[in-house]
């Protein structure tokens, strides 16, 4: 009878330390978030006039070679923008639920990136307009991935979020 009141009492105990853990910061997430997704979208929507409109090179590959650059930046503005504020709900979600957050949203983050940047090179396309979006895609996925990931792990400070005792606990399934 002794190992199930201890189990309960572990498990309780765990509850205690979890829930006594300082709440983590994020308000400096989601202000990063807020100012990566417009500075991200501002970027986007440049790049996008400049390349389609002086360089006449059909970028995004997605809007077509009949949309006019306006709309073409618009639209590669917002997508941009809809993506930093979707990391950043994945970083806030990975805050509250993972043991490790900034590895998580590190490999999460990184395989996003990596696919968003290969997806121009699949449509028919012209291959200087699909390599000039897989580039943008890289480059900007990379740059907001590294950006909040590096403000949570500032934010969070040196300490890990869990205690070696958690740990050991985790990995031999006692709760």
């Amino acid at each position: 009878m002794e190992a199930p009141a201890k189990r309960y009492q572990d498990f309780v105990a765990l509850h205690e330390e979890i829930s006594a853990g300082s709440d983590p910061a994020l308000r400096p997430l989601w202000w990063t978030g807020l100012a990566c997704s417009m500075l991200a979208a501002g970027l986007a929507f440049v790049v996008v006039l400049g390349v389609r409109g002086l360089l006449e090179v059909g970028i995004p590959v997605f809007a077509g070679p009949h949309t006019g650059t306006a709309a073409a930046a618009t639209s590669y503005a917002l997508c941009a923008m809809a993506g930093t504020i979707q990391a950043t709900a994945l970083m806030h979600l990975l805050l509250a639920t993972a043991a490790r957050p900034v590895r998580a949203f590190g490999w999460i983050g990184g395989a996003g990136v990596l696919v968003v940047a290969a997806l121009p090179l699949l449509p028919q396309a012209p291959p200087d307009a699909a390599l000039v979006t897989a580039g943008l895609n890289l480059a900007g996925g990379a740059a907001v991935v590294a950006l909040l990931a590096a403000v949570v792990a500032a934010s969070m400070g040196d300490g890990p979020r869990l205690t070696r005792a958690r740990r050991r606990r985790y990995r031999h399934g006692e709760f």
